[in-house]
């Protein structure tokens, strides 16, 4: 609409603001569906793969840990270390 908020009547009005709220609900939507799909990229260097290795492991430990203790989770980084 050309009329200033203002000078509209009370149904130009609710109309506006309806159109204003989808328009950043749709907005959101936009930015929300992009963010849900990150992009994957594979480990190009060795380092990377190494460090990505490095970080799995230390998952692992941390959950061997927590099932069935320090012990446990130790001997799991010793064996991988001899692998």
């Amino acid at each position: 609409m050309t009329k200033p908020y203002h000078e509209m009547n009370a149904a130009e009005r609710l109309a506006v603001r309806i159109a204003k709220n989808r328009e950043i609900e749709q907005k959101i939507q936009v930015e929300a569906s992009t963010a849900e799909k990150p992009k994957r990229r594979k480990a190009s260097t060795a380092s990377e793969r190494t460090a990505t290795a490095r970080t799995n492991a230390l998952d692992k430990f941390h959950e061997i840990r927590r099932a069935q203790g320090i012990d446990a989770a130790s001997e799991y980084l010793r064996s991988m270390r001899h692998e």
